[in-house]
């Protein structure tokens, strides 16, 4: 993966006296900027990084003050490749109280939005949305912020495609090192999973297997063996079989889980275009609805079609919902929990921690 250097300081235009920076006491050239994906960017570029970042931490605190049922306020400022900045927060309407759609989400729609109608007005050749930066930010006083904010899974299902983003889509937030305030900047391909792997839909148990670094230690810690993961993704393709649900998407997926010693299986089913049952979320289900707190899932399988034949768009990893996957290691699963994939030379087992990189909590405490 390439080094995206950004060393153009011609933007460099922000009135200082309106500044934010001013506001919160900052100077640009003792605000680090720390990357483990060996990001370089100009003065400039990083001024106008701060600025937005902090315009978004505004709005996550006007977005709490407004009254959100969460009462914890998250907003992200994202920019396009035409150089374009577009916001939005956390939205809550939901009346179980819990978020309906997050501030990444918000601003990546707000910012297409803003995008089709500038094309709209002057629309030369084909119409290309492409997202370059995403500002994460919250509400927590600066004084207080330790960690970056990052996607959480179901907004990694959305940022999880080459249509809107690519391997140079970089993400920003503050955090706190050693007691510094300091620009976390990443990749946002370091969020995501196996983006160069394409599984299939075609399965025999002489394919060879391999096993990733931290699978090893999992069949130790769940007591399972290599057979065990064979015999659950088989499972998983006898359900692909008898699939008889997806008549909208033709897309076909199962998935297996082994959960308190028991194997649990579900089908995709499709209600509309828009609205399906992930099969994961279906099978965890059952387990949690037999075996309630004490649930424990050590293992799932996936097994489908990658092609909706709505889309005929293929996704790298398609068959697998990073959404569902997220979910489940909240409480029922974890980073531990082994996850066995079909490709089409061999089969991957692996764990849920390798597959989604980073684990991020999300917390809300309902008020």
């Amino acid at each position: 993966m390439s080094t995206n250097s950004i060393n153009n300081n011609s933007d460099f235009s922000t009135n200082t006296e309106n500044s934010l920076l001013v506001k919160y006491g900052m100077n640009i050239l003792n605000t680090p900027f720390v990357s483990d994906d060996n990001i370089q960017l100009g003065l400039g570029e990083r001024y106008i990084i701060v600025e937005k970042l902090l315009e978004a931490h505004e709005f996550a605190k006007i977005n709490v003050l407004a009254g959100n049922i969460t009462g914890r306020g998250f907003a992200t400022n994202v920019c396009t490749v035409d150089r374009a900045w577009s916001m939005g927060t956390n939205f809550n309407n939901t009346r179980n109280d819990i978020s309906s759609i997050c501030g990444e989400r918000s601003a990546i729609l707000t910012a297409y939005n803003e995008a089709l109608i500038r094309y709209s007005r002057r629309p030369r050749g084909k119409f290309d949305f492409k997202v370059k930066y995403l500002c994460m930010a919250s509400n927590i006083d600066l004084n207080e912020i330790t960690e970056m904010i990052a996607p959480c899974e179901d907004c990694m299902s959305w940022l999880n495609t080459n249509r809107y983003f690519n391997f140079n889509t970089l993400v920003f937030s503050f955090e706190r090192t050693q007691g510094e305030l300091v620009v976390r900047a990443s990749r946002l391909a370091s969020f995501l999973p196996y983006k160069t792997y394409a599984t299939s839909n075609e399965f025999d148990f002489n394919k060879e297997i391999r096993f990733s670094k931290n699978s090893q230690i999992s069949f130790v810690k769940f007591k399972l063996e290599p057979k065990d993961a064979l015999e659950l993704l088989n499972e998983a393709y006898k359900k692909y079989q008898t699939n008889e649900y997806t008549n909208v998407s033709n897309q076909k997926v199962a998935a297996s889980i082994i959960s308190n010693n028991e194997v649990f299986s579900s089908s995709k089913i499709d209600w509309t275009k828009r609205w399906y049952v992930e099969p994961l979320e279906s099978a965890a289900s059952c387990a949690i609805e037999k075996h309630k707190k004490e649930t424990n899932i050590k293992a799932i399988a996936y097994f489908g079609d990658e092609i909706s034949s709505n889309s005929n768009e293929i996704h790298n990893d398609g068959v697998v919902s990073i959404k569902s996957l997220g979910r489940i290691r909240q409480k029922y699963a974890s980073n531990d929990s082994l996850l066995v994939l079909n490709f089409k030379n061999y089969i991957l087992i692996t764990t849920i921690g390798e597959y989604l990189p980073k684990k991020f909590e999300q917390g809300y405490k309902i008020t």
